[in-house]
């Protein structure tokens, strides 16, 4: 072995020792972050070699063995505030983290509607969000989590591409306009009401069912969950078939993009091995890494994905719950708050009842999350569009989270709510609604379709079930700051009453601050009614 060979050698066995000792974070770690306040905080990273982990912090002195590739240290629970420096010591490297503070953490998942970012609406609406740039804001941080699909639980997160340093203040720069529009409007509306900084971890993935965002093993915990579980393991069987097509797909994705034709996004998978929606597999990359740290709460805005039928949207309720148990229980805190949006309209409006809707019934699946402590809906039925499956007016659903959290969260009782029904009674051939949650009263807005039919002051979205079961639209009129009168001249005695019970419903019922009530119904049939 000649001389250069042999330096060659040297070179790479001292480079590969020196890489081999370095100590390394866990990428939820990175300068401009932020962390939970008010509770201990295990940091965390890896190491190839065994040695001693030294970290400073606020005056003090932490320190960790490293066993079996890993280290940590508990950092003591700190009130809101910074900004701090960590500085993170190995044997033969130095860790410096700049800019942290610490503040409340709501992580923001869900499918498409949570994933869509800012610059997708400001090109598509460029008149809807004119007056909505985005804002340099010290208080709110962001970080977003890599797409990242895989069968067996991760015990680290992977950077999105895009926010490969980790955390990012949020700036009037290309990175805050690539974070979730919702995520981005809730922590704006959030920050300036509480004054405590704001840390937003987006971790969502368009198209996808809450099926895939559940730990594994939760679907075989339930006998009726075993028919997700048998579809899923035929679509294994079929893979050799549907990869077929799959393939030929993408190919003519890929020819007609290379052509420069105006082509959607690539095809994805169909159910199977490589999918996007397969059980679990959304969970196993994207929130178990998330377990170890400490978060305030959830911003949940899915349900898409789970309405192809009526049986699927009636059983969402069981699954949103199980989803927020299990989550609970692995983030080792039993009352994490949830905050859950509803579906808004979409789908054709139609002129006569149509009872062939599934998104009614998802949206009570939604809804009653209410009846679990610290989870709650908001509603933004007001806030979809007949035939585009993402509406733009993601600030009505940042914003009404943000109520939302200032009330349930932070105790807030100012905080605008949305009416929701409390009780029915007859009076005479009409029936009275009653409200909560009314704040000034109640009060009719602009209907979402133009309506020459209807008269000023109108109640919209009312239907009623006559005595052979067929629904008829109702007419209805605020009597008193939280109540509705709706009648029907030829039902005198109706065996139901439904607000809003279509999929695009049009609808003008609201409450203080332009909150808009919800869909609800007065009667407790099965969904096949």
């Amino acid at each position: 072995m000649n001389i250069r060979s042999l330096v060659a050698l040297a070179t790479t066995f001292i480079a590969g020792t020196q890489l081999h000792a370095e100590i390394h974070l866990a990428p939820t770690f990175s300068d401009n972050m932020i962390l939970q306040r008010e509770v201990t905080i295990p940091l965390r990273g890896t190491a190839d070699s065994e040695q001693k982990v030294t970290v400073q912090f606020n005056d003090a002195q932490y320190t960790s063995a490293v066993i079996d590739g890993r280290w940590k240290v508990k950092l003591p629970a700190m009130a809101a505030g910074g900004a701090y420096e960590i500085v993170v010591t190995g044997s033969d490297n130095s860790i410096t983290l700049k800019n942290v503070t610490f503040g409340d953490i709501w992580l923001c998942a869900g499918q498409s509607n949570m994933d869509s970012a800012i610059e997708t609406y400001k090109r598509k609406f460029p008149e809807l969000y004119e007056g909505h740039p985005v804002k340099q804001h010290d208080q709110i941080r962001i970080f977003r989590a890599e797409r990242v699909p895989i069968d067996e639980p991760q015990e680290f997160i992977t950077r999105e591409h895009r926010f490969d340093k980790g955390w990012y203040p949020i700036e009037p720069r290309t990175r805050t306009r690539l974070f979730s529009a919702t995520g981005y409007f809730f922590g704006i509306y959030l920050a300036e009401a509480i004054d405590v900084p704001i840390g937003l971890i987006q971790s969502c993935r368009g198209g996808t069912p809450i099926t895939a965002w559940m730990p594994p093993g939760s679907l075989e915990a339930r006998e009726e969950y075993a028919h997700i579980l048998e579809n899923y393991q035929q679509s294994i069987v079929d893979w050799p078939t549907t990869k077929i097509e799959y393939d030929r797909s993408v190919k003519e994705w890929e020819a007609k993009k290379a052509s420069g034709a105006n082509v959607s996004w690539k095809p994805e998978p169909p159910l199977g091995p490589i999918s996007n929606k397969r059980p679990y597999a959304l969970h196993n990359g994207m929130i178990n890494p998330l377990y170890e740290l400490p978060i305030k709460g959830v911003l949940w805005y899915q349900g898409e994905g789970n309405s192809r039928t009526r049986e699927d949207s009636v059983q969402y309720e069981a699954l949103l719950k199980d989803l927020v148990a299990l989550w609970r229980k692995n983030w080792n805190n039993p009352t994490m708050p949830f905050l859950v949006v509803q579906l808004p309209g979409f789908g054709k409006a139609t002129k006569e009842p149509n009872n062939n809707n599934n998104w009614p019934w998802i949206r009570e699946s939604q809804k009653n999350i209410d009846t679990i402590e610290n989870c709650q809906a908001i509603c933004i039925l007001d806030s979809g569009m007949e035939e585009d499956i993402h509406p733009p007016y993601k600030e009505n659903v940042g914003k009404r989270l943000a109520y939302a959290a200032r009330s349930m969260v932070y105790g807030q009782t100012n905080a605008p709510q949305s009416p929701q029904y409390s009780a029915h009674q007859a009076d005479g051939e009409a029936t009275i609604i009653t409200f909560t949650k009314v704040g000034s009263g109640l009060t009719t807005g602009t209907p979402l379709l133009e309506d020459a039919s209807h008269q000023s002051g109108d109640v919209l979205g009312f239907i009623v079930m006559d005595s052979q079961g067929k629904y008829q639209r109702a007419s209805a009129q605020i009597v008193a700051p939280n109540q509705i009168r709706v009648n029907h001249p030829g039902i005198t005695n109706p065996k139901s009453i439904r607000y809003g019970w279509e999929n695009f419903p049009n609808v003008n019922l609201y409450g203080e601050d332009d909150m808009p009530a919800f869909p609800f119904r007065t009667d407790t049939f099965s969904s096949d009614k």
